[in-house]
């Protein structure tokens, strides 16, 4: 139903509650249609989400699908044998042999871009 947002689309689905007081609240509604889910935003924090009606009903059906069917005795007498089987052959991970010193030397000074960094959290403001 909904596609995976990129930061430009996340950003532009973010309203502040003040168009509302603006009386916006037709165009934002035409928005919602249009683009897909809005964000309200009051105080810089969300408060709620606005989707079409379609989409409201379709979230609602597969809210009730069954995503694990009743299992019957022998499936999960399967089921745990089958578990079983995996963990005797999956072997633990062995802990880490360096410390964080010796990893932090072999990797050397990592460069950080101060502006991209600055604009990450300039844009998580919005």
């Amino acid at each position: 139903m909904y596609d995976t947002l990129t930061a430009t689309k996340m950003l532009k689905s973010f309203v502040p509650i003040s168009r509302f007081n603006k009386g916006e609240a037709g165009k934002i509604i035409e928005e919602v249609k249009r683009d897909g889910i809005k964000v309200i935003v009051k105080n810089n924090a969300p408060e709620c989400v606005m989707i079409t009606v379609e989409d409201y009903d379709r979230l609602v059906e597969e809210s009730k699908r069954v995503v694990n069917p009743p299992q019957t005795p022998e499936q999960e007498k399967r089921r745990k044998e089958f578990i079983a089987r995996i963990r005797q052959n999956v072997t633990p991970p062995t802990p880490p042999t360096r410390s964080r010193k010796e990893v932090m030397d072999a990797i050397g000074s990592i460069d950080i871009d101060e502006d991209a960094v600055n604009e990450l959290r300039r844009v998580s403001m919005i």
